[in-house]
């Protein structure tokens, strides 16, 4: 199986599934075809809990983003709620909160400003269930499902970013030999990196391309301006593409860069 497929299962399925080679032909036969057997998994105490997760699937991970559309106490007990089913997990910010002297106030938009961890699906095929299924249930019930499919094709590629981003971690984690959960994003006021971890005094960020277009080294060069930005100190960056890199990139001589591309994540989960 080409690797890009490969990683699609997984994506999906949390694993490869026997006897298909196209992704949406699994999805239609293993997923739309038989909804109906995944509904009882997805039971909880909150009527609004499902809300959260169609939600979640779909924008801000931030933690206090609930409060645009739910009172905080809900927020809170839901969360709660998800933790104890091992339904979703908490990415810890790395962001340092600001010092305040003493005898010095911080600005009016610091002091309104709260660190936010971020929140995951402990499973992709949670994930994939809402933002793709539950929002479009009544259309499965009423024999649409190419309507949905049509969605899930159109929408694939975006919802893939994320997933990407998160196995190469994965990668980072197995190919520099730095435990995994050492290994986040990162996050602040101001920027996102996709990937940054400090282990044993040694820093490393990444940026993570799901995209039918090659990796050129303006990408490299944000990243750059980013950290400077936000303050972190490099010792390598790493870039990850699906579609390759520039000749530039390709050409570049500089042992603190290293470059991922698709056929590094061949049997990444094995």
């Amino acid at each position: 199986m080409e690797t890009i497929k490969y990683l699609q299962f997984y994506f999906v399925f949390d694993r490869v599934m026997s006897g298909y080679d196209d992704i949406f032909v699994a999805i239609e036969s293993e997923i739309l075809d038989r909804f109906d057997n995944f509904t009882d998994e997805f039971s909880f105490d909150y009527d609004e809990t499902k809300r959260f997760l169609m939600r979640l699937a779909k924008g801000d991970r931030k933690r206090f983003a609930t409060s645009k559309y739910l009172p905080r106490p809900l927020s809170s007990a839901i969360i709660s709620e998800l933790l104890d089913k091992k339904f979703i997990k908490i990415e810890q910010s790395k962001e340092i909160k600001p010092i305040k002297n003493r005898h010095q106030k911080l600005k009016k938009e610091l002091r309104r400003y709260q660190i936010q961890d971020k929140i995951h699906f402990t499973k992709r095929f949670y994930r994939f269930w809402f933002r793709f299924i539950e929002p479009n249930l009544d259309l499965l019930k009423n024999n649409q499902k190419d309507i949905v499919i049509n969605e899930i094709k159109n929408e694939f590629d975006h919802y893939c970013s994320l997933e990407f981003e998160l196995a190469c971690i994965e990668l980072l984690s197995k190919s520099l030999n730095i435990p995994k959960g050492q290994i986040s994003s990162y996050w602040d006021r101001e920027n996102e990196i996709d990937i940054y971890a400090n282990y044993d005094g040694f820093t490393i960020v990444a940026e993570a391309k799901y995209k039918e277009r090659k990796i050129c080294k303006n990408i490299l060069n944000l990243l750059i301006q980013k950290c400077e930005k936000s303050k972190i100190n490099w010792d390598k960056i790493a870039l990850f593409s699906k579609s390759g890199f520039s000749n530039e990139l390709l050409g570049l001589r500089d042992d603190r860069v290293i470059l991922f591309d698709i056929d590094d994540f061949k049997d990444l989960y094995e």
